[in-house]
């Protein structure tokens, strides 16, 4: 049995307990007592030192946190605790937008990185070898986004993919993007150019075709992407609810159904999904094929798209590099401005059931829509 240390946190304000009593009529306030266990109190010391290393005080509001807390593990026990710790410590919190939950897997260890808005200073703590260690590092665009750099960094104790998300997430969210695509970016554990291609095509939506009464949204991910994530995520069409499929389709196929929208050598699909509202008490549905232009990005964002596939795949910086690059250009740009990659390739119209034609198994649904 883990032997637990007893931390009474109260926190005494004349200002305080003066507005408890005049709203409340009461004269105390009760307080819990919090029993962490020795992990969490060594997690509360390593956060108060990562806080003091940024360099500025509790309640900053240059400060995003980002934590895979009540996903990640130590010692084999869950840490939904160390939400409650880092909140103290650096008064961050998810109604302020300033603590960001990234998911990761469950046997992933407890990680945190606290990331200073004003110079991209970024302080990461991760649980490893029985204890929490510490990696110092800076994520602005102009000291991270080079191959060496990148390769410095990923060299340490953060490591390439939680890299590649505090830096993806934490710039766009200096960048002042949108609650819902920080919500994908938590489920999605990055923003990628396919997350932000997910949350255009949400917003696309949402402005030309919005949900009427009784009807809701149906998927089809043809072949599947990121963008899928989000789209389940927007409008809770999951996988498991039937609200989103996800179907192979050939290259030579999408290359045919795609058009002028086709990309040579880019690895991202120019027709991310299929999206249906139905309305199962008029008996009716009405689709769109929603494609994305990835050219015209790549050109406004000034990427070589050819570095999203480059020699070596994940082990080239590049790969990450470009991604990140265009995810964290995006996130400056005007929603009107980034809309316009969004594109209607084709629509159709027909019963509710044929949500089931399209979504059968061995079926080609372009094939399908393309034949009415």
């Amino acid at each position: 049995m883990k032997k637990n240390c007893t931390i009474t946190l109260i926190f005494f304000s004349a200002f305080f307990l003066f507005a408890e009593i005049c709203a409340f009529g009461c004269g105390f306030e009760e307080y819990r007592e919090i029993n962490y266990t020795k992990e969490m109190v060594q997690a509360m010391n390593a956060a108060f030192k990562a806080r003091i290393e940024l360099g500025l005080e509790k309640g900053d509001e240059k400060i995003l946190v980002l934590t895979n807390a009540s996903y990640g593990m130590v010692s084999g026990e869950t840490t939904e605790p160390f939400l409650d710790i880092i909140s103290n410590v650096t008064a961050c919190s998810m109604g302020t937008r300033s603590l960001l939950v990234v998911h990761t897997p469950y046997d992933k260890p407890l990680w945190c990185a606290l990331y200073r808005k004003d110079t991209g200073k970024t302080v990461f703590i991760k649980w490893k070898e029985n204890r929490f260690q510490q990696q110092v590092l800076n994520v602005s665009p102009d000291k991270i986004l080079g191959s060496e750099a990148w390769k410095a960094a990923a060299a340490g104790l953060i490591g390439t993919e939680t890299l590649f998300s505090v830096v993806t997430i934490s710039n766009s969210w200096s960048a002042g993007v949108s609650q819902h695509l920080l919500k994908c970016a938590e489920f999605h554990n990055h923003i990628c150019p396919g997350v932000n291609a997910g949350y255009l095509l949400a917003e696309h939506l949402n402005k030309n075709y919005p949900l009427r009464r009784a009807e809701q949204y149906v998927f089809v991910a043809a072949s599947p992407t990121c963008a899928s994530d989000v789209l389940q995520i927007m409008y809770d069409a999951t996988v498991g609810k039937k609200g989103t499929f996800a179907k192979l389709v050939g290259k030579e196929k999408l290359k045919k159904y795609a058009g002028d929208l086709w990309f040579d050598g880019i690895p991202l699909s120019p027709l991310p999904t299929i999206a249906i509202r139905v309305s199962k008490s008029s008996n009716s549905c009405e689709g769109v094929v929603l494609g994305f232009d990835w050219k015209s990005l790549f050109k406004d964002t000034g990427v070589d798209s050819q570095d999203l596939a480059p020699p070596g795949g994940q082990s080239n910086p590049l790969y990450f590099i470009s991604r990140a690059t265009v995810s964290i250009k995006l996130a400056s740009m005007k929603l009107d401005d980034r809309l316009k990659y969004v594109k209607d390739v084709k629509r159709f119209f027909g019963q509710a059931a044929m949500v089931q034609k399209l979504t059968s198994e061995g079926t080609d649904p372009y094939a399908v829509i393309w034949s009415m």
